[in-house]
Order: structure tokens, then sequence, then C-alpha cells
């Protein structure tokens, strides 16, 4: 099934999951209020070029084709500048503008090229899932960016990301998003095989730089995973909903007026 038909039913994903351990308030206004964001993030659409331009390169493999760079990079400026183009909405920061973020998708995409080998087979790309997990009445839904199996017949999801630093070891290591992965694939076919999680990441340093990260999971991982996903659940249905206003993330938040407006409403 398609995502966006398994995102017609009642359901968690990562990012909502994220969202609202981040701040339930705007978790709520987002996913129940269904409000508008007051502005797009330049760096978010920007994320997800990234991300459309590596879903192409993968999915040329399939057919055994390997783009060159340059038209890994010609992927990218097509979708930056048809998303751009559509949501005059976007934000841009002091640092960015179209032609800025034109210029360092090419140069990112250049080093994530020049540091690919194909040694693994590619079995899917954006690859949706579904799942559900005990005392847990709606499902978890979601789609891997990319599915390998490697020369030792070990199955590897890898989530693309871009950033502005390296991470860390513990923000690989917990990283919920790959924990949900691996539920997944446990669930939808590959229970018997070996799981390998690993990042894929792209540094929005001076110098651009290609960090791969791998990870593993264990059963003890993917309990707590669980059981927060399930308190989240119980929050949402209770109708607990409060503001994170001292997160790093507030002076960025697509919800700004609409929080301010709920302390004026809630006074």
């Amino acid at each position: 099934m398609k995502i966006e038909e398994l995102r017609k039913e009642p359901h968690l994903s990562a990012s909502s999951i994220e969202s609202y351990i981040e701040c339930s308030l705007s978790y709520r206004f987002s996913r129940i209020d269904r409000l508008k964001p007051e502005f797009l993030s330049d760096n978010m659409e920007f994320g997800k070029c990234i991300h459309q331009a590596l879903a192409d390169f993968h999915q040329e493999r399939m057919i055994g084709t390997i783009l060159t760079m340059d038209q890994l990079q010609e992927r990218f400026i097509y979708h930056w500048t048809l998303r751009t183009s559509e949501n005059a909405e976007i934000k841009y920061s002091k640092e960015n503008s179209f032609n800025s973020l034109l210029e360092q998708g090419k140069s990112l995409l250049q080093v994530y090229h020049d540091s690919f080998s194909d040694h693994t087979t590619v079995l899917a790309i954006e690859e949706p899932f579904s799942f559900t997990i005990d005392n847990l009445p709606v499902p978890i839904i979601g789609f891997m960016d990319l599915v390998e199996e490697d020369e030792q017949e070990n199955i590897v999801i890898t989530d693309f990301k871009s950033a502005a630093k390296s991470y860390t070891d513990n923000d690989v290591n917990k990283n919920p998003q790959l924990t949900l992965y691996q539920l997944a694939c446990r669930s939808n076919g590959y229970n018997d095989r070996n799981i390998i999680l690993k990042l894929d990441c792209l540094i929005k340093t001076k110098t651009p730089q290609f960090k791969r990260y791998y990870t593993a999971r264990n059963r003890l991982d993917e309990i707590k995973v669980e059981k927060k996903i399930i308190q989240v659940w119980k929050g949402i249905t209770k109708g607990v909903f409060i503001p994170n206003d001292t997160s790093w993330k507030c002076d960025s938040c697509f919800y700004s007026n609409a929080c301010d407006e709920w302390y004026r409403q809630a006074a």
C-alpha cells in the first residue's frame, strides 16, 4: 500500500511521535487542529530535495544505471527549483538564499557521489511500512529511505540525513527512527534476517562532508521505543498537550503565533 493511503487512517509515525515528545502543543496544532504552518523552513525543504535526488539515484541503480555526478546534481536542481517555485512561504534564514542552497546541494551531492561504491543490491527505495505493537490500537506507519542487501545477505536499512554538524555516537545509537525501521523490518518479512542500520549524513559545513554511521539495536532498545510510543498515544488520547517553550526549536516554530494565542486564551 502506498504511504498516501496509509496516512488516511489513524496512525502514528516517527515524525509525529518525535513531534509530540518535543512539544505536544505543536503536535496538536499540526496533527489535530491541522493548522497551516506559518512558514516553511528553508533547511527542511532543502533536505526534502536532497532526499528526492538520492532516491532518484538509487532508483536508477535498481535498473542497473549509475547516474553520473552531473546527472545527480541535475536531479537536485530540478527538485529544488520546482519546490521553491511552488512554495512562496519558504522562510530563508539570514545566511541562506535560493542560490546559496542550490550551490550547497550540488556540493553535498558531489561529496556523496565521490564516496559511492556499489557493493550492495537495492531492494527498495522509499519503502512504505505499517506495523502494530501490543497495546497500541493504531498502526505505526512510514517509509524507509533505502533498503539493500549486502554481500553477506544482511539487510541494510539507510536513513538519509542532511545536517549542520556531525552526529555523535550517542545521536546515532539512540536514534528512535532507526529503531522503528528495525521493528518495521521484523514485522514485514525480515524477522529471520540480520539487520544493519545506518545513517548516510551530508554535513553542511564550509567544506561539505559525507559521513556514514552504522549502528544496531537489541530487543531492549525495541522495548524502550515501544513503551515510549504507548505513553505518547495515551497522552494524545487524553488530550495532554503541553507547550515546550524552553526547546531550542522554539524560535523557529511553525506555530509561534498560534502558541501565543493559546497562552492568551489559557490565561
